[in-house]
């Protein structure tokens, strides 16, 4: 969880996680849905995903019992070399390296390395150099220490310098190019990505559709069909064309960022005047040509069901026009 998310955030959500999933047989057994709520606020995904497949490998592959070796955690599925590294240093003791991106910039500054350091070649030569370092006993000790020495003190911007213990050893310090070791990550370009979002409400039963998004933009999550903004007019035909339909497009538009994505859009409310056979709900999702996996859930729960804070705000701009 502590991935790629602060620690205020994962606090609270971890101890809601562990009261329902104590055990790893728990999490093996836990149905996605229920994983995507208690999931959910945290981002990305996959990790959730990748989780449940590794407690599965555990309970089914290795009879319940952890791995206890940096080579044995790679075995198990969604676990990389950093992850690995670190269960095996600190649970097990073991010697080897995690290095992250505090511990870059802390050998980067102590190397005086202004550049290359974020390519294959560069985080290469950081890792045999941490390898190098690390001592015999207190593995783990030793890695929490160097990745919270990055975090507090040899900090990204304004570093706390004269507090570092191991100053007199910096390179960087001594030579005067500490803002420049690390150079800056090289960054990808941010997408621009402008989408309509199809909410179906039922008014007879206060209702509204969900549907578990396979593929495309934010796969394998619960939430709101989701069109490309160019195929808006298209699917406007379509909804003109059934007569127990109609529909309105919202004035006030989304936004939302995610990862390398920045996204806008406006939400398009389809109501339903009667309610339809199935056979005419079945047309109308092939027409539109979207998952046949939705649900209707009542509105006073679909918050709860939604697995992205980006669904929130959609559904947000739903009750303040209801």
């Amino acid at each position: 969880m502590s991935q790629q998310t602060t620690l205020a955030v994962v606090v609270p959500k971890f101890s809601e996680f562990v009261k329902h999933l104590p055990t790893v047989y728990d999490l093996a057994a836990c149905d996605q849905e229920i994983l995507r709520q208690l999931w959910s606020g945290l981002g990305y995904y996959a990790r959730a995903r990748n989780l449940n497949k590794g407690a599965k490998f555990i309970v089914e592959k290795l009879e319940g019992h952890f791995p206890q070796s940096y080579y044995e955690w790679l075995k198990i599925p969604g676990c990389g070399s950093y992850t690995a590294s670190v269960i095996a240093s600190i649970c097990f003791n073991e010697k080897v390296a995690c290095v992250d991106g505090n511990v870059v910039r802390v050998v980067s500054r102590l190397l005086g390395l202004s550049e290359d350091v974020w390519s294959s070649s560069g985080k290469s030569a950081i890792q045999t150099y941490v390898d190098q370092m690390i001592p015999e006993e207190r593995p783990g000790d030793f890695n929490q220490a160097i990745m919270e020495l990055g975090a507090t003190v040899c900090r990204k911007s304004k570093p706390l310098c004269l507090l570092c213990p191991i100053q007199k050893e910096c390179l960087a310090f001594a030579h005067n190019c500490v803002e420049i070791c690390p150079p800056k990550k090289p960054r990808r370009d941010t997408v621009d990505v402008e989408l309509f979002a199809l909410l179906f409400w039922r008014k007879a039963t206060d209702t509204v559709a969900i549907v578990h998004r396979t593929k495309g933009f934010l796969s394998n999550t619960v939430g709101f069909p989701l069109i490309p903004a160019t195929e808006a007019s298209e699917v406007k035909q379509v909804l003109q064309s059934l007569q127990h339909l109609q529909f309105l497009e919202l004035s006030s538009k989304f936004s939302h960022n995610i990862t390398h994505h920045r996204i806008s859009g406006k939400v398009l409310v389809v109501q339903e005047l009667e309610n339809p056979s199935i056979t005419t709900e079945s047309v109308l999702w092939q027409k539109l040509g979207l998952s046949q996996s939705f649900d209707w859930v009542p509105r006073s729960v679909v918050a709860s069901k939604l697995s992205t804070s980006f669904d929130n705000k959609v559904f947000k701009l739903f009750a303040n026009y209801k």
